[in-house]
């Protein structure tokens, strides 16, 4: 198992779950996850890559990871297309190849910021196992 996500039920919000065999799978499927939730991409490489040392517990990578994507968005217009996460001593690497969101095709609403409440990562028999709601 790499990873993978679903969506969840949420009235007005975005409420995923994403799972993975180790911590950062499960990270990098929590980026797909929010990406997903608003944007589709044709097929072609990434425009250029943007890059984020990121430290904390595994629930403050969590949030740090979804926040960053959020804030590509807002600042620079891009969005990741290719999604890479790699352990460091204190936290993580994350590596996003980007493309501007005007590539992409539109398919729900944009991210504002997520929501502390209910935010959660852990591991579990089945591997990691984490879950987010994003105020759109």
């Amino acid at each position: 198992m790499t990873g993978g996500f679903r969506f969840l039920p949420h009235t007005a919000d975005i409420r995923f779950e994403a799972w993975g065999s180790t911590r950062d799978d499960c990270l990098a499927a929590a980026a797909r996850a929010l990406v997903a939730s608003f944007a589709e991409f044709p097929a072609g490489a990434p425009e250029s890559t943007r890059t984020a040392e990121l430290a904390g517990t595994d629930e403050q990578l969590l949030l740090a990871v979804l926040d960053e994507i959020i804030y590509l968005l807002d600042a620079e217009g891009v969005v990741p297309l290719d999604i890479g996460v790699a352990p460091r001593p204190a936290g993580i690497a994350l590596e996003l190849g980007v493309v501007a969101v005007a590539r992409a095709e539109i398919v729900g609403a944009t991210p504002k910021a997520v929501a502390l409440h209910g935010l959660h990562i852990g591991h579990g028999d089945r591997g990691w196992r984490c879950a987010a709601t994003v105020d759109v």
